[in-house]
């Protein structure tokens, strides 16, 4: 019994025997003293450096952390090293001491070559500061040695893309942890970012959301690759990891706002660009002043272990930022004009917005409406999923008024014009025919909506052009167009007895037919922009109505034609159908010749009642989402 309490006591001290980090006697083979063996299987960590060349005496941010929903780890041992070389190079600065500390590995005191963990609290990622020698070495590579338990650790299998020496050779084949090439350039001087190139995805994923990161997702709940818009936040020790992804063929950004609206916003941009050799994309650390273009920093200020992807339409991007770093936002924001010199502390709470759009080599392109913002103010040192703000009220009302015009104003009063002139034949409304008064009103209603509807849009975009609103934008400008030519040739139009009122007769329907297509067609086209984003049921809703619309023309057509064998002329020969009469009091009207109108009103009635009901109840349905998306 003795002996087998003494042997769990040995094991005991075996397993915690460095809760404190590694020591020096691990420094040449970077081995934990406890445990079984060392793990076989790929490492679901990954090395991180903010440079990809360096000079004597440069500093470089090293990031380990974990990838995917991997699990966290507790303990870590760093080195930089030379390949072929079990030398330790350069000296580690910790970042924060109360999690790493450095270690004096070889002859020479106080070398600091190497950074470990300093106690056993699971880590998800950490940030450290390395010092180039001041005379380059050659190529240097970052290995840690991983410990997620006392027996599941990897042995130096976490390497960093080299750093490379612009005056050493060749360099040797550039992977990541997971085997990847990155895509690293031999070109000579620091750069601002890491840029990983196109098809090779880097893993941003929903898995976590709730439980280890904070995340915002638009559509709500949706995962990446299938989010428009996607990204997320995990705080560790001095810095927070984020991803960002979206679908896009240019730029995806983030911004960090104390507001609900574009300025005075910390902006980091995820940039594709199509125009290098094979395409690459990186982060650029931003600041909007306004409805400017983002103001980038070269220096990156605040950022580090920045990596990214474009892969089947989807750009994504990892980035560290320091939750606080005054040095960082003076680096930043040198220029007093711009926010004088204010870095966001990222222990307060702050809005999260999102854009996307197209680029022209690396720069970003104005995006006026592919944006969202977080419906509250988010704490970043918190794990909760974050919902979308909805659509903006100006757009939703945009939306509301064209789909009242086009669905409901716009069909009764064509209906009226079509089918009904002589189930009121005594009857006046307002000194008119009744079908006349109904149908101008109708019509009427349908341009002064749209005509409101294109004012608040326009004011939405600042009274820009939405080159990202495409087809619909387009397809809008021509609706209203015809909407305005309508009735200014009404108020032009010869009067019935003149020989040329058939011109009239057909281009206001044809302008008409047109009209009420195509805003049928943009109605669909804005269903799925961003700025309204509707679910699919509401496109399906619409479907419905056009079918609706569509049997109730068919049926009223079949009646009409079953009520008036002889078709529909006056004295003069003119389709009566086309004919837009006089007032009713007009004595000098002329009477209808052939067909049979007596019968069948009632029927009409039912008809059309029938139809109202129906088409308000597939309207209310769709304002309804629209309210509450």
């Amino acid at each position: 019994m003795l002996g087998v309490i003494v042997s769990l006591l040995a094991l005991t001290a075996g397993v915690w025997a460095y809760p404190s980090g590694a020591p020096a006697t691990a420094c040449l083979d970077m081995t934990p003293q406890h445990g079984p063996s060392e793990q076989t299987s790929t490492p679901s960590y990954e090395l991180v450096v903010s440079n990809d060349t360096y000079a004597g005496g440069d500093e470089i941010e090293v990031t380990l952390r974990r990838t995917g929903n991997s699990a966290q780890f507790r303990g870590f041992f760093i080195q930089a090293r030379t390949p072929g070389s079990t030398d330790a190079q350069g000296q580690f600065t910790t970042v924060d001491s109360g999690t790493t500390k450095t270690v004096n590995c070889g002859s020479v005191a106080n070398s600091q070559n190497g950074v470990t963990h300093t106690g056993r609290s699971d880590k998800t990622t950490v940030t450290v500061t390395w010092t180039a020698p001041a005379n380059r070495v050659g190529h240097i590579q970052f290995r840690a040695t991983v410990v997620e338990t006392e027996a599941v650790f990897w042995v130096s299998e976490v390497k960093s893309a080299y750093v490379q020496d612009p005056t050493a050779g060749p360099l040797p084949t550039q992977a990541t942890s997971s085997g990847q090439d990155i895509g690293v350039t031999s070109t000579a001087g620091p750069l601002p970012t890491q840029a990983t190139s196109s098809g090779q995805d880097i893993g941003v994923t929903s898995s976590g959301c709730g439980s280890t990161k904070g995340c915002y997702q638009a559509p709500t709940n949706c995962a990446p690759p299938a989010c428009d818009y996607f990204s997320s936040w995990q705080t560790s020790g001095n810095s927070v990891l984020f991803e960002v992804s979206g679908t896009s063929n240019g730029f995806v950004a983030l911004g960090i706002s104390d507001d609900n609206m574009m300025g005075s916003d910390d902006i980091y941009e995820c940039v594709y660009d199509s125009d290098t050799a094979a395409g690459s994309t990186t982060v650029f650390s931003t600041w909007s002043p306004g409805k400017t273009r983002p103001e980038r920093d070269s220096t990156q200020g605040g950022i580090s272990a920045i990596s990214g992807s474009y892969v089947n339409g989807v750009v994504s991007c990892k980035f560290t930022r320091a939750i606080n770093d005054a040095a960082a936002g003076r680096r930043k924001r040198q220029s007093e004009k711009v926010n004088n010199g204010r870095f966001y502390n990222l222990r307060d709470n702050y809005y999260v917005l999102m854009s996307k759009g197209s680029t022209s080599g690396n720069t970003i392109s104005y995006h006026a409406t592919n944006r969202v913002v977080s419906s509250s103010k988010v704490d970043f040192q918190s794990n909760t999923q974050v919902t979308g703000a909805g659509s903006p009220d100006i757009v939703k009302a945009h939306g509301s008024l064209m789909m009242i015009a086009w669905i409901c104003t716009a069909s009764v009063g064509v209906l009226m014009a079509r089918f009904f002139k002589h189930l009121w034949p005594e009857d006046t409304l307002c000194k008119e025919k009744v079908w006349f008064a109904i149908h101008r009103a109708m019509m009427i209603t349908t341009v002064v909506l749209t005509i409101i509807a294109f004012i608040l849009i326009m004011t939405y975009n600042n009274w820009l052009w939405a080159f990202h609103a495409g087809a619909h934008a387009i397809v809008g400008i021509i609706v209203v167009i015809l909407a305005l030519i309508n009735p200014l040739m009404a108020l032009a139009r010869p009067h019935p007895d003149q020989p040329k009122r058939f011109i009239f007769n057909w281009a206001h329907w044809g302008v008409g037919t047109v009209a009420r297509i195509l805003g049928v067609v943009a109605i669909f086209l804005g269903m799925d922009l961003a700025a309204l984003d509707l679910p699919p049921a509401a496109t399906f809703i619409m479907v419905g109505w056009v079918i609706w619309h569509a049997l109730a023309e068919i049926v009223l057509e079949v009646h009409n034609c079953s009520t008036s064998s002889k078709g529909q002329y006056t004295s003069t020969g003119r389709a009566e159908e086309m004919e837009m009469d006089n007032a009713a009091g007009d004595t000098k009207s002329k009477p209808l010749r052939g067909g049979n109108y007596s019968g069948g009103h009632n029927i009409r009635k039912g008809i059309l009642g029938l139809y109202v009901f129906g088409m308000l109840g597939f309207l209310i349905a769709l304002l309804v989402y629209v309210g509450l998306n």
